[in-house]
């Protein structure tokens, strides 16, 4: 029995490196993350041999040197960097509704033949418990199409978000985390991910125009755009400032890109983006949807595409010449994570635990050497 006492020291120790091992997977993260719209998805892919998304240089401007008069659609990607352990994310979008419009996404524009599922950025982790990818569930609040000619100024509200429970390992980062996440990601995304195909309508003969999808925050148009991500507890929204969003152009019968003016409307209220909805055997209800949105949810194994299938658009799309642009280094955005509530920090358990670890060693320690007299 006299001997168990030589255990405390040893106790003291496991129970600090517990607490700092606790600590370091759930310690705040430092978001910084941008989103940009992609007008020449050329570049990026998905290998499911490796589960690797790659994205490639991302141009906001896709010139079609030769016009095409009629009524078409573009495939562009959404694409979202420095983010760590995203849940989910909306975006606002002004344009002039008769001009060029959003007209469908697709959050999972690849397919994944390993599992027979098709992947976005937002399901790209595999559930361990399950060997698939999270299902995914859309919203989307476009308006009809205005009378061609009128020039009417529109906004709109797109989003995504994975079903079911949250926790690190599914919510996925890009680039990795650094020091690494334990357990290691079974997914890499190094240079970015794509949250969506958003196939991009052209109305009637826009020949000699540049057309303009502006992505923007929360003024003129709350709610703004924004991300969701898991804080070790639960999730925290990140809205996104006007320097954090890359607009993309379309040059319609041009070699460049113009100067387009910025598309604005007066205030309307939307939808926003709620916490992920949790998993049962039959299928959940996506997010809390506003008036006149419409909720879409991603094929199951073995389903088609879902709202867009991959590639949609692309022969318009390649007549298109790809003008590569250099992207503006946005501003950082402050640090947000476990302690944005306001409650106490992770490291603060940590000095407790530490604390209470060294009276009870030394008073252990201690008693055993008055049992020993």
């Amino acid at each position: 029995m006299r001997r168990l006492w030589v255990l405390f020291p040893v106790l003291a120790i496991v129970i600090t490196a517990g607490a700092l091992f606790l600590w370091w997977n759930t310690a705040s993260a430092v978001q910084n993350p941008t989103i940009s719209l992609d007008m020449d998805t050329t570049g990026n892919s998905y290998d499911d041999t490796t589960n690797t998304m790659t994205v490639g240089t991302v141009d906001n401007c896709l010139a079609s040197a030769t016009a095409n008069p009629a009524t078409h659609t573009h495939p562009t990607h959404l694409v979202i960097n420095n983010v760590e352990d995203l849940v989910g994310w909306q975006l606002r979008l002004n344009y002039i509704g008769d001009q060029m419009r959003p007209q469908t996404q697709n959050l999972t524009p690849f397919q994944d033949t390993t599992t027979g599922q098709f992947v976005g950025f937002n399901n790209l982790p595999i559930d361990t418990t399950t060997s698939l990818h999270r299902d995914l569930t859309a919203a989307n609040s476009i308006p009809p199409a205005p009378p061609d000619g009128t020039n009417t100024a529109q906004t709109a509200l797109i989003g995504g978000v994975y079903n079911g429970a949250t926790d690190f390992p599914i919510s996925p980062d890009t680039p990795a985390k650094s020091p690494a996440e334990v357990p290691a990601p079974n997914y890499s995304a190094p240079s970015g991910g794509v949250l969506t195909q958003l196939n991009l309508q052209v109305v009637g003969n826009e020949t000699g125009n540049t057309l303009l999808m502006d992505l923007d925050d929360a003024s003129p148009n709350p709610p703004g755009s924004n991300v969701l991500v898991f804080n070790g507890t639960g999730t925290t929204s990140i809205p996104l400032a006007e320097s954090a969003l890359f607009d993309g152009s379309h040059a319609e019968g041009a070699a460049t890109c113009g100067q387009a003016a910025t598309p604005t409307e007066s205030p309307t209220p939307g939808p926003t983006l709620a916490p992920p909805p949790t998993e049962t055997a039959t299928p959940t209800a996506g997010p809390t949807l506003g008036p006149g949105q419409t909720p879409t949810r991603t094929p199951t194994p073995g389903a088609g595409a879902g709202t867009g299938t991959p590639g949609a658009g692309g022969a318009a799309g390649a007549a298109g010449s790809r003008t590569p642009t250099p992207r503006v280094s946005p501003a950082a955005l402050p640090p947000t994570g476990n302690s944005d509530s306001g409650g106490p920090s992770a490291i603060a358990y940590v000095l407790l635990l530490a604390a209470a670890a060294v009276p009870i060693t030394a008073g252990g320690y201690k008693i055993w050497r008055m049992r020993r007299r």
